[in-house]
């Protein structure tokens, strides 16, 4: 069983950014028309999202919402001991991101960067894998870093999805504090790999055909859009999760009524509702955001936390957390957050225009 009890190490800050281009799904009536759009509004909850400029990057939104963090809490960045960036949407296919982010914030050489291939589960898994590193180390911070830029992976014309995928970057700050515990429980289950997934432009098939082809679900695609089986998500997501969940709480000896609000990854608003009722959970505690951000993937969490509590400050809270998703991938984790270091979204137009490679240059 992967759960883990670590002890002294606190989430001291989260800050999230959103690229500057919002889009509503009443935009795509032109393309899908009014009825569609408005079935699945109606079944997803999803009314918006922002999705990245052409020039703009998952690293490119970590970067901002780094960077306003530190503009809010004061830290001393040379006591940052490690750069956790969770992604799937790589600047690079080589070198790895965390990298490149290391260089740009101004990050000591001292600092290990290392990149976290994951979607949905991402923000758990790089929480625990940061504090892991800084448990077995004298680091005194660490950073976690989440971006995604989904929305350039899809097909134009998947209505499944081109309307659901949002943007977004994410920076997590962790502290050394006494008497902290954090305690989370890991899953995977690669035999559902086929679930969620993008064949093309991996090694195992770098430079296929783009032509498309009619998938299971009626919807036309090429190898290089991604597929998404929505009956094997949805049963995975209302039966998988509700148990992991249940079983986290056995084994932390606490309940529902322990915690001041739930945070799920933003699915959808279905998904969401099926999970809230098979926990018995107070639909008053289950944040929503994806009603105005999308299915953020990994980004969902921290950016569900800082819409809800960046305009607040509402002292500490117990916060249940459960990420899942591609791979399939998921895991449950819960912690006290102080919400005055949890800041409001912000909006970025900027990208790292020195990273962009021409012939001739390199």
């Amino acid at each position: 069983m992967s759960y883990f009890e670590i002890n002294d190490i606190k989430i001291e800050a989260v800050s999230c950014a959103v690229p500057d281009n919002r889009v509503t799904v009443q935009s795509f009536e032109s393309v899908f028309g009014m009825e569609a759009c408005k079935k699945f509004t109606e079944s997803t909850g999803i009314r918006e999202m922002y999705k990245a400029l052409p020039e703009q990057t998952a690293g490119d939104l970590a970067y901002a919402a780094a960077e306003n963090m530190f503009e809010k809490i004061e830290t001393d960045r040379n006591k940052i001991g490690a750069l956790v960036f969770v992604t799937q949407s790589p600047d690079y296919r080589r070198p790895a991101t965390a990298c490149v982010l290391q260089k740009r914030l101004g990050l000591p050489l001292g600092c290990a960067a290392m990149d976290i291939g994951l979607g949905c589960s991402g923000f758990i898994y790089g929480l625990q894998t940061a504090a892991s590193l800084m448990a077995t180390s004298d680091m005194e911070y660490a950073l976690i870093l989440v971006g995604e830029t989904a929305s350039k992976l899809v097909n134009p014309l998947d209505k499944s999805i081109v309307m659901m995928y949002g943007d977004a970057g994410a920076a997590i700050l962790l502290k050394r504090e006494e008497g902290v515990k954090l305690k989370t429980l890991l899953k995977s289950d690669g035999n559902r790999f086929q679930s969620i997934v993008l064949p093309a432009g991996g090694f195992r098939d770098m430079n296929p055909s783009h032509d498309t082809f009619v998938c299971s679900d009626g919807i036309e695609r090429s190898l290089y859009d991604i597929f998404m089986d929505g009956t094997s998500v949805f049963s995975f997501s209302i039966n998988d999760i509700p148990e992991t969940v249940k079983e986290y709480l056995s084994l932390t000896e606490t309940e529902i009524g322990d915690y001041d609000y739930l945070a799920f990854h933003q699915a959808n608003q279905f998904i969401l509702k099926q999970i809230t009722r098979r926990l018995k959970a107070p639909k008053e505690k289950v944040l929503i955001s994806l009603d105005r951000f999308g299915n953020t993937g990994g980004m969902s969490i921290p950016l569900t936390l800082c819409d809800h509590f960046g305009s607040e400050e509402d002292g500490k809270k117990k916060i249940l957390m459960s990420g899942f998703g591609i791979g399939l991938s998921w895991g449950v984790t819960s912690a006290v957050l102080d919400t005055n270091n949890i800041f409001p979204v912000i909006r970025t137009k900027d990208y790292y225009a020195e990273g962009k490679f021409e012939p001739g240059k390199y």
